[in-house]
């Protein structure tokens, strides 16, 4: 089999194309172009057929894993501790959603994390707000545990202050009262974020805030299962870096004011471009959290107001009982201070499409330490029984018109068996003749 029609064979075993998709597209290559992999894999690529992620797996030898169900892996976003986030396209209502896939060996192998990523999957479903990143669905596809969401263009907190420096005031007051809007929403449904970090809030192309990964969050009442699920009871649960003082004693004793201490600690990081305690050990920070006050903002941000410094470093309060008693009143003290905004994106919106271009053209492939297999570098691994059927390939002798030919294993099995047969016929023909 030629290079060319390996690789068309590929491409329809993945998935993504079916046939006619495939020789529409064909059709509009030059000729001359028909005969390199390259040449058709930079066309499909232009014609927005395949991402260049998806070329790379396919030339990888990759066709099972890039399709789950009516999502269509386009490119990764991100990994985590409970699997990886990719960017996909869901065929059916033609929106992009962000995709959370829990390995299946882990799935197999773990069974606190699987139920936690269930737990995910079914607060991440109770929990909606407008700048909360809302689940779109959630599920098991052919033993692939999943969680659909809502697709958030733009870049976390963290990236945006180590990239641009610390926020002007008022853009700072707008992105936290939004998170405050939606903490306020969670808290109100008796879950605690408990991860809150410039990491889970993405800032949108139109400056807004979206918070992110319900996946360490806490239902108040819920001890045991917590205790059983994430591992709450002796050991910390969060970042250590914006946690609060009582979460560092029990991850389980906790209200909603513990992730208005985390959010204290993100507005510090981003006014400042550090954390309230940014230096020491992991017990050294545990310390600080408990015992110590931060360097005052105005010090490493004179620009900072001190009435607006003063509402953060209440937010840093060591007592519970000394920060807002709300997340929602949080959002009060802070509507003042905020600056305009543009309105939310929606999926239709050029300034998000044009995120998701960008984000498409700039994937690379990683560089080539070791070769790829297929067990180290499939998405997700479909069992042998849930392995589609072979699929069709396409003949490049007659490439004009894209005619398919049909796997030919059968063909050799049936002429197989007819020489057999022949053989057998000559030897009982032979053995007749010696009886003779």
């Amino acid at each position: 089999m030629s290079a060319v029609d390996d690789f068309l064979r590929k491409v329809l075993r993945s998935g993504l194309l079916d046939r006619e998709q495939l020789q529409t597209s064909l059709r509009t290559l030059a000729k001359a172009r028909r005969e390199d992999v390259a040449a058709i894999t930079d066309h499909l690529i232009g014609q927005a057929k395949l991402t260049r992620f998806q070329a790379y797996k396919i030339s990888q030898g990759i066709t099972t894993g890039l399709t789950l169900g009516q999502y269509h892996i386009l490119a990764p976003l991100g990994r985590g501790g409970m699997g990886t986030v990719y960017l996909a396209w869901d065929a059916r209502t033609k929106h992009y959603v962000a995709l959370k896939i829990l390995p299946p060996k882990v799935a197999r192998e773990e069974e606190r994390l699987l139920a936690r990523f269930q737990r995910e999957m079914e607060l991440s479903q109770k929990v909606q707000h407008p700048h909360l990143a809302r689940t779109i669905a959630a599920g098991i596809y052919q033993k692939i545990h999943f969680i659909a969401m809502e697709y958030i263009p733009g870049q976390t907190m963290y990236r945006l202050v180590m990239t641009k420096g610390p926020l002007p005031v008022a853009r700072a007051a707008r992105l936290f009262a939004e998170v405050a809007l939606a903490l306020g929403q969670a808290h109100r449904q008796g879950v605690i974020h408990r991860d809150m970090k410039p990491s889970n809030i993405m800032v949108t192309p139109h400056d807004h805030a979206k918070v992110l990964d319900l996946g360490l969050a806490f239902t108040e009442g819920e001890v045991v299962e917590d205790i059983e699920v994430v591992g709450g009871k002796g050991y910390i649960v969060g970042s250590i870096d914006y946690m609060a003082p009582e979460q560092t004693h029990d991850s389980t004793d906790i209200d909603g004011r513990a992730d208005l201490y985390a959010l204290g600690c993100c507005m510090y990081f981003a006014l400042t471009g550090k954390p309230p305690f940014p230096e020491g050990t992991l017990h050294g920070k545990v310390r600080a959290h408990r015992h110590e006050e931060p360097a005052p903002i105005r010090g490493k941000n004179p620009e900072v107001p001190e009435a607006f410094a003063a509402i953060v470093h209440k937010l840093l309060s060591k007592n519970p009982a000394e920060r807002y008693a709300s997340a929602t009143d949080l959002a009060g003290a802070l509507a003042s201070w905020r600056g305009g905004g543009l309105p939310l994106e929606t999926p239709n919106d050029a300034v998000f499409q044009e995120a998701v271009k960008k984000l498409l053209d700039s994937w690379t492939a990683p560089e080539p330490t070791a070769k790829e297999t297929q067990e180290d570098s499939v998405l997700f691994q479909i069992d042998e029984d849930d392995k589609p059927a072979p699929t069709e390939v396409l003949s490049r002798s007659i490439f004009g018109e894209i005619d398919r030919i049909q796997p030919q294993v059968w063909i050799l099995a049936i002429v197989a068996l007819w020489l057999v047969l022949m053989m057998g016929c000559l030897l009982g023909a032979c053995v007749f003749a010696l009886m003779r």
